[in-house]
C-alpha cells in the first residue's frame, strides 16, 4: 500500500508543526524559570527589607550617606573632582558600581544556605536563587541612581545631559558591570555553599573593593607603583570605563574593557562548574 506525497506545502506544514512541537517544551521551561525567579525575588525583598518601608529607605539612603561624606571631605580639603566639574557625578559613577558588586559578593555568600530548603524543590536551583538576588540588587541601585539624577536636577539644576556623554560605551560598560557582578555573586554563593566561614571573609573583601575601585581617584591620577596594583582589580576598569562614557571631556586609555569581561566570564564559569558538581552529586537534594 502506497502513501501519497503531501507535496511541498504539506511538507512545509509538517515542518512547522514539528518545530512548534519542539519549541513548546523550551517555552514552558523558560516560563517556569521566570516564574520561579519572580517568586524568589518577591521573597528576597520581603526577607531583606521586611514588611515596613524602613528597610527600603535605608537601602536607598546608604549610598547617599557615603556621597555626602565624600563630598564633605573633598570640600574641606578643597579638592576638585578627579574627572569633570561635578563631584556628585564623579562619585556616583563609582558608588553605584562598587555597592552593586560588593553587595552581590557579600549577599551571594549566604544565598544557597539561606534557600537550601527551597532548593529541595526541582524548580529551584542556584541559577534562580542567584539571579533573583542579583536582580534585586540591580533594581535597588537603579532606583538609587534615578533618585540621584532627579534630586540633582530638581534642587541643584544639574541637567540630565551631565550623566551621559557617549551612550554606546556606557551601555557596554554597564553590561560588563552586570556580567562581572553576576559572576562574582554566583561564585561567592558556591564558595559559601561549601565553606561557611566565607560569609565572614566577604566583609573585608568588600572594603578592599571600596578602597581600590576608583571611588576617590582615577587610574590616571595614581603613581605607577599603585597603578600596577589597582589594575588587577577588574571593577576599577569598569568604573574608569563608565566615567569615560559619562563625564564630558574625560578620556582615559588606562582601562582595558576585555579584562573585566574575561574575569566576569571566568568567575561565572567557575561558579557554574561548582554548581554542576553539586547537582550531579545530589548533595542539596538530600533531606
Amino acid at each position: 500500500m502506497f502513501t501519497s506525497d503531501p507535496g511541498p506545502r504539506g511538507r512545509a506544514g509538517l515542518g512547522r508543526t514539528g518545530l512548534q512541537s519542539r519549541a513548546r517544551p523550551f517555552v514552558a521551561a523558560s516560563w517556569s524559570v521566570l516564574r520561579t525567579i519572580h517568586a524568589l525575588l518577591l521573597r528576597e525583598s520581603r526577607t531583606r527589607y521586611g514588611a515596613r518601608s524602613a528597610g527600603y529607605v535605608w537601602a536607598l539612603i546608604s549610598p547617599m550617606i557615603l556621597l555626602v561624606v565624600m563630598i564633605a571631605i573633598f570640600s574641606v580639603l578643597a579638592r576638585p573632582a578627579g574627572a569633570g566639574d561635578s563631584l556628585v557625578v564623579f562619585f556616583i559613577t563609582a558608588i553605584i558600581p562598587i555597592f552593586f558588586t560588593r553587595n552581590g559578593i557579600t549577599r551571594g555568600a549566604s544565598a544557597i544556605r539561606a534557600n537550601r530548603v527551597l532548593m529541595q524543590y526541582p524548580q529551584v536551583n542556584a541559577f534562580e536563587v542567584i539571579t533573583a538576588r542579583t536582580l534585586l540588587e540591580g533594581l535597588t541601585y537603579f532606583i538609587v541612581l534615578v533618585l540621584f539624577v532627579l534630586i540633582m536636577f530638581a534642587f541643584f539644576g544639574l541637567p540630565f545631559t551631565s550623566w551621559i556623554d557617549e551612550p554606546l560605551p556606557l551601555i557596554q560598560a554597564v553590561g560588563t558591570l552586570l556580567l562581572l557582578a553576576y559572576g562574582a555573586c554566583f561564585l561567592s554563593s558556591q564558595i559559601g555553599r561549601a565553606f561557611e566561614p566565607w560569609t565572614e571573609l566577604t566583609g573585608p573583601i568588600g572594603r578592599i573593593l571600596l578602597l581600590t575601585s576608583g571611588l576617590f581617584f582615577t587610574l590616571g591620577s595614581l603613581p605607577p607603583q599603585f597603578l600596577e596594583i589597582v589594575q588587577y582589580n577588574p571593577l576599577a576598569h569598569v568604573v574608569e570605563w563608565i566615567r569615560h562614557a559619562v563625564i564630558r571631556d574625560f578620556h582615559s586609555e588606562l582601562y582595558n574593557p576585555w579584562y573585566p569581561i574575561s574575569v566576569g566570564v571566568a568567575l561565572l564559569a567557575a561558579g557554574l562548574f561548582i554548581d554542576w558538581l553539586y547537582r550531579i552529586s545530589g548533595y542539596d537534594r538530600q533531606p
